[in-house]
């Protein structure tokens, strides 16, 4: 009876243990966090970043701190291949988000440019997660 209840014990203190791990791995993070301020013309950034082991969803934000700007930001594999791209007029402490889409773990290039007529204040963020969240 007792080892019965010593063997309980210990399977779920490895059960909640590996759950914990697991969650603490896959939770979301921080995978690009530039800010960028363009003026007049066009101009880009460009920062490399990692997806890490088990994080299989990104999300891309755009903050727009001030000025208004043709934007284009995308997400490239090292071989060259166009994973996610996307372009907006956007002006004036505006926000975009992009929904979380499948990337698989590695490394990857994360470009930002404008084409703008006028400035912009920007701060990006490219964020990872696993799959409980």
């Amino acid at each position: 009876m007792i080892s019965a209840l010593k063997i309980a014990a210990v399977t779920i203190i490895f059960i909640v243990a590996v759950s914990g791990v697991y969650m603490a791995v896959t939770f979301p993070r921080n995978a690009v966090d530039l800010s960028v301020a363009f003026t007049v013309g066009a101009d880009r950034k460009l920062q490399e970043f990692e997806v890490p082991l088990l994080h299989n969803k990104v999300q891309v934000e755009v903050t727009i701190n001030s000025g208004s700007a043709l934007w284009n930001a995308k997400i490239v594999e090292s071989n060259g291949k166009e994973i996610w791209s996307h372009s907006a007029a956007q002006g004036g402490q505006t926000t975009y988000r992009s929904d979380w889409f499948s990337l698989p773990s590695g490394q990857y290039n994360f470009t930002f440019g404008t084409i703008g007529l006028g400035e912009l204040q920007a701060k990006i963020k490219v964020g990872s997660k696993g799959g409980f969240w």
